[in-house]
């Protein structure tokens, strides 16, 4: 697939590979990657590792939906290695994702996002290029919707988890509890 790569100086525009062949995945760099319940659980089964070898927690952004647990309340991210997110290798100077079949939703719909029931591009965004967002409309606009959902059942679980063990346990039960029901959620849609 090629796309359209729009110039910063001027309303030419060329045909280009796709942008992130020409990437220096500053956003796996720049940003922490925080993930869901089915993002944990695609990457502890594509891994075959224990979240815990590769996720790290961080203080809870919104105190409603932080997961509480013997730690403190906490969101779940991935770890970073070398200031970097620790799926990025570099190779011949070129860095790329070693998780890409099942890396995190967040990380497969950057840098889109939906508004007002159209996608578009992130306002703040770190790629080298514009994106032509009408080759990528029908795929992104399904993604982000399968995303959403995702992130609205993750919620659901904190919520039901921060409810029902009002003595905090440990974050490896938290998890157990999560991969359960993700398991089943997957095991429910076939």
């Amino acid at each position: 697939m090629t796309l359209k790569v729009i110039t910063n100086d001027s309303d030419v525009s060329k045909t280009g590979e796709f942008p992130c062949n020409s990437c220096h995945t500053n956003c796996c760099k720049e940003y922490v990657i925080f993930v869901n319940a089915h993002d944990t659980y695609r990457l502890s089964v594509g891994l075959g590792m224990t979240p815990e070898s590769f996720l790290e927690i961080y203080g809870a952004k919104d105190y409603d939906l932080g997961i509480n647990v013997d730690e403190g309340l906490v969101d779940l991210a991935l770890k970073q290695k070398d200031d970097k997110c620790m799926f990025l290798e570099e190779s011949k100077d070129i860095y790329r994702c070693t998780v890409n079949d099942f890396k995190p939703s967040v990380c497969k719909s950057y840098p889109f996002q939906m508004k007002n029931g159209k996608l578009i591009q992130m306002s703040e965004k770190m790629c080298p290029v514009e994106w032509n967002t009408k080759e990528f409309e029908a795929m992104m606009t399904t993604h982000l919707k399968k995303d959403n959902d995702e992130w609205k059942f993750y919620d659901k679980l904190v919520l039901e988890w921060n409810a029902t063990n009002k003595i905090k346990k440990p974050l490896s039960a938290f998890l157990k509890f999560m991969l359960n029901r993700v398991a089943l959620d997957f095991a429910k849609s076939g």
